[in-house]
């Protein structure tokens, strides 16, 4: 299988968590709903639809601050007169994420990146978060099946939790998980499922024994040209 590959590198970045209001806490990393609403606006749709799977291999450790911005807002669900407000934002500092992708409008999406065209403006989750892709490579990949793995599987990037039987602890390593991530944006501030993720949290592989758990979101593991492994979900 053909694997898009790119970089997305900012100096801040902020992927709301849907279930804050008054303050605005972010996700860690990019989400898969907004990465799908990027890949949108690279092409020019208005919805990002179809079949689409994505490993992120974070190129930096996640550094997050928190700031206080001045914000214009409405009443309660909208109905209110607009007002300006101070809300504590939560920003990732110099995100720098390796996306490897597969699915629908590939090949639009190799040709458009690579040249360094996007229809909208792309953002790492927020307007204020301008990012360009910049094209890696097409890469020749072997996909590896779950049920077939029995021994334990080096990888690189974010793991879906539900596709792990045990971690290996490396020492020295630093390991993070972050619950709940909405898997799929239906609009208007509406999600359905969710996916549990764990990193390493300065890059390095992330070392686990496999299950064939069927109960999470599909996944698919992906050996690269290199030998490493990444996990598209």
């Amino acid at each position: 299988m053909k694997i898009l590959v790119f970089d997305l590198k900012g100096d801040v970045a902020h992927f709301r968590r849907p279930d804050t209001t008054a303050t605005h806490a972010s996700y860690p990393f990019i989400t898969r709903s907004a990465l799908r609403g990027l890949l949108g606006s690279v092409l020019g749709l208005p919805e990002f639809l179809g079949e689409g799977w994505a490993g992120i291999e974070l190129l930096s450790p996640v550094k997050t601050s928190v700031q206080e911005l001045s914000l214009l807002g409405k009443g309660f669900l909208g109905s209110g007169a607009a007002f300006n407000r101070p809300t504590a934002i939560e920003l990732v500092v110099q995100p720098h994420y390796r996306i490897y992708y597969h699915g629908d409008y590939q090949e639009e999406l190799t040709r458009f990146i690579a040249a360094g065209k996007s229809i909208y403006h792309t953002y790492l989750g927020s307007a204020f978060a301008l990012t360009v892709p910049r094209f890696v490579d097409i890469i020749d990949c072997t996909e590896l099946y779950l049920h077939q793995l029995q021994d334990y599987l080096p990888t690189i990037g974010v793991v879906p939790t539900h596709i792990i039987k045990k971690l290996h602890l490396k020492p020295g390593a630093q390991y993070a998980r972050v619950g709940g991530m909405q898997y799929e944006y239906l609009g208007e501030r509406r999600f359905r499922g969710t996916i549990n993720l764990v990193w390493e949290v300065n890059g390095n592989q992330v070392i686990f024994l496999p299950t064939s758990n069927t109960e999470g979101p599909p996944v698919k593991v992906v050996r690269l040209p290199s030998k490493e492994v990444i996990i598209l979900w």
